[in-house]
């Protein structure tokens, strides 16, 4: 175990994404497998050094860092933060301050714990993003609030609706609405909510400082899209964030919904709110890509990894946080659900079998408590926290199933 402990960390050491984001940093990382113990050094040019003199440390028998460094390794062991969160996972210390500034690092050693990298071959289907259109709007919600939002759009026929991810946008669902068999049967729509992507904040307002999203702004700009941009009642498909607001839709505005399609989507999910996520201390651009790098299945081509991840390198300090005041804090499914049965709105829930944040338990546990003869779970295989984007291909099969599933319905 101790040669391929140190063949991984010299592979990190010359790994020019690695020495990227541990530039500045003076901290080192000490991984050891119980007969020894080396440390990588971070900086502008990281070395590995045959001492456990790191600021962060990670302990753990070979038998546990075998899963760490297999090409497919289980969930739970496919990322750092999964480390972190894994009970029977290696033994983790360091302040977290220093962990947060060596986030993105730690993410990328782990990734290149496998033995390669996952290759993009291009799309298995008809794609052409050149088809897809980006338009603006000053809308009014029900509240009265304005904002200029921006939304793309592709295709005709049944309108979809999309909705993003805490602190993302409508990036998140181009290579969907790119897709040119599902443009000829639906009207696509994906757009961005106030302060995120291209869109403007609300009432003029621009800064993010102290910014907090609640169900009632959230719920009230997306029945304000449907209804003013879909023209009526849409299928409403949402992941993470998004699947929490397509079920609360589908408990408080059911007669906007043709269906929804909840990807990702929790009972609860305390404790993903985070203030290192806006803190001057910690590099936004590093750091939040990497929160959300870790929950991605290992398997998705490295180029869809770096795509998710990209779209919150540019997000607005405090904009991710404050959307987890609403997804980690004030959501709740089992709230939701007497009102989600009532409704009768039919839900295709889909959950990948790597995320951690709405794990597949996680999300069994909300169907457990709606119509079975109205919703159905699926899980995802080989899947992450951001099925649309860290593999379209794989996660196509899924989407489309549960589409024909709820028209068929």
């Amino acid at each position: 175990m101790t040669d391929r402990l140190e063949s991984w960390l010299a592979r990190a050491a010359d790994d020019s994404v690695f020495g990227w984001c541990s530039r500045g940093l003076t901290c080192g990382i000490s991984v050891s497998d119980g007969d020894r113990t080396l440390t990588l050094r971070l900086g502008d040019r990281p070395k590995v050094e045959n001492d456990g003199g790191g600021e962060i440390a990670l302990r753990s028998p070979p038998a546990l860092w075998d899963r760490v460094l297999s090409a497919t390794p289980p969930p739970g062991y496919h990322s750092f933060g999964a480390l972190m969160r894994n009970p029977d996972g290696p033994e983790i210390s360091g302040d977290p301050l220093t962990v947060a500034q060596a986030l993105a690092a730690l993410e990328r050693l782990i990734e290149l714990a496998r033995p390669s990298e996952a290759p993009f071959a291009g799309f298995a289907f008809a794609h052409d993003p050149g088809s897809v259109s980006g338009h603006r709007r000053v809308l009014t919600d029900g509240r009265g609030a304005t904002a200029c939002l921006h939304w793309l759009e592709a295709g005709q026929g049944v309108p979809i609706v999309f909705l993003h991810t805490a602190g993302a946008d409508a990036r998140q669902y181009l290579h969907q609405m790119a897709d040119l068999e599902l443009q000829k049967t639906h009207r696509l729509l994906a757009f961005d909510m106030p302060w995120h992507g291209l869109s403007s904040g609300e009432n003029d307002r621009e800064t993010t400082a102290g910014y907090e999203l609640t169900e009632e702004s959230y719920l009230s700009w997306v029945a304000a899209f449907i209804e003013q941009v879909a023209g009526g009642p849409a299928l409403l498909v949402g992941c993470s964030m998004g699947a929490s607001m397509a079920l609360t839709m589908a408990a408080r505005r059911p007669e906007l919904l043709r269906g929804a399609i909840a990807l990702e989507a929790p009972l609860r999910s305390p404790g993903r709110k985070s203030d290192l996520l806006t803190d001057a201390r910690v590099s936004n651009g590093f750091h939040n890509p990497a929160y959300v790098r870790a929950m991605l299945g290992p398997s998705c081509p490295q180029k869809q990894r770096d795509e998710a991840c990209a779209i919150y390198a540019q997000g607005r300090p405090g904009v991710y946080m404050g959307d987890l005041h609403y997804y980690s804090e004030e959501y709740d499914g089992e709230a939701l659900a007497p009102a989600i049965r009532e409704s009768g709105v039919r839900i295709e829930l889909l959950t990948g079998s790597y995320d951690y944040s709405a794990s597949p338990e996680n999300t069994r546990s909300i169907a457990a408590l709606l119509d079975p003869e109205k919703v159905r779970f699926t899980e995802m295989d080989g899947l992450g926290h951001f099925p649309m984007i860290e593999d379209p291909d794989r996660f196509r099969f899924y989407f489309i199933t549960a589409l024909n599933k709820l028209e068929e319905r």
